[in-house]
C-alpha cells in the first residue's frame, strides 16, 4: 500500500493541473454585441449630400521609387443654410428666383428636374485633394491610421476652403489603389 499511495498522489496531483490548465486555456467566449437604446432627443437621422471627387491617379512623394495611387472618394457634407418657414412668419421676405426659366418665359419646354444642392468651390477641393495625396509616402498611406489621418487632414483643409454654409462632415475612400 505504501508504494501505491505516491503513485495515487501523483495521478491525482497531474489531474488537478492538467484541469486547471484546461480550464485557463480554454477559448475566451464571444461577447454578446447589443445595441445601445437610442438617446431621447438625438436627431438619429441627418441628411447629408454627397460629392463625389471621381477617380484620380496621382504620383506619391516616394523618394527613389515611384508610387501611384488610384483613389476615388465620396465627401459627405452638410447644408448648413438656415430654411426659411414656409408662412414667411419671421417677418422676412422670402424670394424667388426664376433664373431657370429662358426667354420664352418657359411656354413650350418641358420642366427640368430640379437639382439638389451643389459643393461649392469644386475646383479649389479638387487641388486641395490632389496637393494634399500627392505629398503622401506610402508609409503614410499604407495603414489604417494613416488613411485615417489622412481623411481628417482631407475633411480640415476642404472645410476651411468651402463656405461658412457649407461643412463636410465625412471623407470617404470608395477606391483607394497602391501600386
Amino acid at each position: 500500500m505504501a508504494k501505491v499511495l505516491p503513485i495515487v498522489l501523483a495521478a491525482i496531483v497531474a489531474l488537478v493541473i492538467g484541469g486547471a490548465g484546461a480550464w485557463f486555456l480554454k477559448p475566451a467566449a464571444e461577447p454578446e454585441v447589443v445595441a445601445a437604446p437610442p438617446v431621447e432627443h438625438e436627431a438619429h437621422e441627418e441628411h447629408l449630400n454627397e460629392h463625389l471627387i471621381r477617380e484620380r491617379i496621382l504620383t506619391l512623394a516616394d523618394p527613389g521609387a515611384k508610387r501611384f495611387l488610384k483613389v476615388t472618394i465620396a465627401l459627405m457634407w452638410r447644408d448648413l443654410t438656415p430654411v426659411p418657414k414656409a408662412d414667411g412668419g419671421d417677418g422676412e421676405i422670402v424670394f424667388i428666383s426664376n433664373d431657370d426659366v429662358d426667354a420664352t418665359g418657359g411656354a413650350g419646354t418641358a420642366s427640368s428636374a430640379p437639382k439638389g444642392p451643389t459643393l461649392a468651390n469644386v475646383s479649389e477641393i479638387n487641388d486641395i485633394v490632389t496637393t494634399t495625396l500627392s505629398a503622401k509616402r506610402i508609409d503614410e498611406l499604407n495603414t489604417t491610421d494613416g488613411k485615417d489621418r489622412v481623411r481628417e487632414e482631407l475633411k480640415g483643409k476642404i472645410n476651411a476652403a468651402l463656405p461658412k454654409t457649407q461643412q463636410v462632415a465625412k471623407v470617404l475612400f470608395t477606391d483607394f489603389v497602391i501600386q
